[in-house]
């Protein structure tokens, strides 16, 4: 089985139990996520479609929101760092079946909860910034900023 960027992974059958782990942790904090904007859209709609008079009722009020998701895979950029990880933690992850194989994407995702290193920090918080530096308009008028000439 081939990845789109030609990456050769091996298909086992199962999961690893760092695979499992990555998936869950994912589904935890990144699905939960989407589930809230999803809900707080559906909340904006409904008070939307209400009179004022029956708005003034509710104790719920309109929030807006602007998503700016990352541009590129956080297990990618997890995977680069794994090296850097303390040796317990490697060897804890060899355990469960992530391998320290530069580019090893299949169980980097649960890597990724556990990088507290300076260099995948940074570089995390340099693709926030470029990310939102892409959406630079967006951000300006979610917050009513204007750009002076």
């Amino acid at each position: 089985m081939h990845e789109p960027r030609g990456r050769i992974v091996r298909d086992s059958g199962y999961p690893t139990l760092a695979q499992v782990g990555g998936h869950a942790l994912s589904s935890i904090f990144l699905d939960s996520l989407g589930v809230d904007i999803e809900r707080m859209e559906r909340i904006n709609r409904t008070l939307a479609s209400m009179t004022e008079e029956q708005r003034r009722t509710m104790s719920l009020k309109p929030v807006q929101a602007l998503v700016i998701a990352p541009s590129e895979r956080i297990d990618e950029i997890a995977a680069r760092h794994q090296k850097h990880l303390p040796r317990p933690v490697r060897a804890l992850l060899r355990g469960v079946g992530s391998s320290n194989a530069s580019g090893d994407l299949r169980s980097a995702a649960l890597a990724s909860y556990l990088l507290f290193e300076a260099r995948f920090t940074q570089e995390l918080m340099a693709l926030g910034e470029r990310d939102t530096l892409q959406r630079r308009d967006d951000v300006l008028a979610f917050f009513g900023w204007r750009m002076h000439p």
